[in-house]
């Protein structure tokens, strides 16, 4: 069914917040002064696919958990990954990142109230044109308390304005866009005192990359632990570590250190469309 209601672009929307992504249906009770932000959303993220000329259209369910009426506000950003794996929000004075697919989006409004423990069923849109080429395209839909009453945050290395606000981001993979990764190793890190395996890996294609999969490290006693990929994101032409970690109940040890180097490694990586066979010596 189309839309019946008048949709917003977004190319020239105003946006004063850097947010963190929460990997999980989010509940984040945001305190500013004299009201606080108390929502539900789901799903935390889109991985949507298309061809050129098509219109994808999707829906965020957002539920007011907090016991008083909620108005919020609704825009869309460009964000990036940081290298500790952090979602960046852009400023509003940035350019239109490369990878970004702004101008292609449309919101439902941007504004709406909602009673206390009510569900509303948020659609947006995403408009590939004709000519857009194979690869891929990201932007972020983001949900904030209104009127402004606005907070500071120190978020890493940046101190800016901020309300409590959630972030969605959406993938838009246009065409026969897809990842290539290329295994670069299995390093040994020590940090804080202990003991980490990261896998690095370069992702050649044009789509980002999320592996999955399973290692099993032999030692040097002959004690055996399966390590668990981090299901994380990589980006095309980046290089990330990504790192193995001990599950007790799948690994039957909960943490590195509890082996004997050097460790045998062998295992199965996976993405989608591609998979790479594990099977190395870590001194």
């Amino acid at each position: 069914m189309r839309l019946s209601m008048k949709l917003n672009y977004t190319n020239n929307t105003t946006f004063f917040s850097f947010i963190l992504l929460f990997i999980s249906i989010l509940v984040m009770p945001c305190k500013t002064e004299g009201a606080t932000f108390a929502v539900r959303i789901s799903p935390p993220n889109f991985e949507l696919k298309g061809r050129p000329g098509d219109v994808l259209r999707k829906i965020i369910t957002i539920e007011n958990a907090d016991t008083a009426p909620g108005i919020y506000q609704v825009r869309t950003a460009d964000w990036e990954l940081n290298k500790q794996g952090g979602v960046i929000i852009h400023p509003p004075d940035k350019p239109l990142a490369a990878s970004s697919c702004r101008p292609w989006t449309r919101i439902e409004r941007r504004t709406f109230k909602l009673l206390p423990k009510r569900v509303k069923r948020y659609r947006f849109e995403v408009h590939i044109p004709g000519d857009a080429q194979d690869g891929e395209s990201r932007f972020a839909v983001v949900i904030s308390p209104a009127p402004e009453t606005i907070d500071a945050m120190k978020f890493g290395s940046f101190n800016v304005p901020v309300a409590g606000a959630i972030a969605v981001v959406v993938y838009v993979i246009v065409g026969n866009a897809k990842p290539e990764l290329e295994f670069k190793g299995v390093v040994k890190k020590k940090s804080n005192g202990k003991t980490s395996l990261i896998v690095n890996l370069h992702n050649w294609g044009n789509a980002h990359a999320r592996p999955s999969g399973s290692v099993i490290a032999k030692d040097a006693g002959g004690r055996k632990a399966e390590l668990l990929l981090s299901p994380f994101p990589i980006m095309p032409g980046e290089t990330r570590g990504i790192s193995l970690f001990a599950d007790k109940e799948i690994s039957g040890i909960e943490n590195i250190e509890e082996l004997i180097f050097p460790l045998y490694l062998k295992g199965l990586i996976e993405w989608d469309g591609g998979t790479y066979k594990v099977d190395t010596i870590l001194e």
